[in-house]
């Protein structure tokens, strides 16, 4: 049918410089998934002083993070609540953006669709942000006692990786945002992908779980054409049923934006590294 993305529509994104090998030592590091926020209490005994949390939301709110970002945003602050979002309305130095159900809230500037954050919209304002799914994830994982928080997705893999290996975190744990609370498989397949990416650089990879183990087993049978596995997941037809098909190309494009965003628990903000 006229509305199936094809894999031609998704660019490859900027070629980046390979890591000089010498730079990388053979580490072991320990990676899993949690498949859903709901369930990162069963990951409690972490030691968080050693363990990166990356929150994923393929889906769009991680893409939209990177992108106002990258665009020239000073942060992006994500909070709770719509109403939360909606008091910064009469403040010039503030963008209000605001999704629920997939679509913009009203009286939100921005909703959570990647492209709107462009540099003539964001640069030099901050933004707060709140979503069905992704800011709830980074919420949970924070009240869990995660000490070390990112953001990532297709669009930052490489930066997020490299930061992994910079930083040398004992463990990593992904939180998929999913979908009020259930697995989204976009946000699992991003977690195969990432530990495809992380092996790829030397890395032994040790303690995986179960969850990442089937989300690994996945992106490896179909890592050289996404969107035969992606046009398959709940949140597509969600998405293709607002007309939204064209983003998510954009969402699954690798290293389309080359930046980090780390959680400040001090000031609750995200910053680009």
């Amino acid at each position: 049918s006229a509305s199936i993305l094809r894999m031609d529509t998704i660019r490859k994104g900027p070629k980046r410089l390979p890591i000089p090998q010498k730079r990388i030592k053979t580490m072991a590091l320990t990676l899993q998934l949690c498949p859903s926020p709901d369930l990162i209490g069963c990951y409690a005994q972490q030691d968080w002083d050693t363990t990166l949390v990356v929150i994923t939301d393929v889906f769009r709110a991680s893409a939209t993070i990177l992108s106002a970002l990258y665009h020239g945003a000073i942060e992006v602050q994500p909070v709770a609540t719509v109403e939360e979002s909606l008091q910064h309305q009469n403040d010039p130095d503030y963008l209000v953006a605001a999704e629920r159900n997939a679509r913009r809230v009203e009286g939100a500037t921005l909703g959570n669709d990647p492209e709107e954050y462009t540099r003539d919209r964001v640069e030099g304002k901050r933004v707060v942000l709140t979503t069905t799914n992704g800011t709830r994830a980074l919420h949970l994982a924070q009240e869990a006692g995660a000490e070390h928080i990112a953001v990532g997705t297709f669009g930052n893999i490489s930066c997020l990786s490299d930061h992994i290996l910079r930083e040398n975190f004992e463990s990593v744990l992904v939180v998929a945002a999913g979908w009020k609370g259930q697995l989204a498989g976009e946000d699992c397949l991003f977690a195969g992908a990432l530990l495809h990416h992380i092996e790829e650089r030397n890395v032994d990879a040790k303690g995986i779980n179960d969850a990442l183990l089937m989300a690994e087993i996945s992106f490896q049978k179909y890592k050289d054409d996404l969107l035969s596995f992606i046009n398959r997941v709940e949140h597509y037809a969600r998405l293709e049923q607002l007309g939204y098909l064209p983003t998510i190309a954009v969402c699954l494009e690798q290293d389309r934006y080359p930046i980090l965003p780390l959680f400040d628990l001090e000031r609750q903000t995200l910053l680009p590294l």
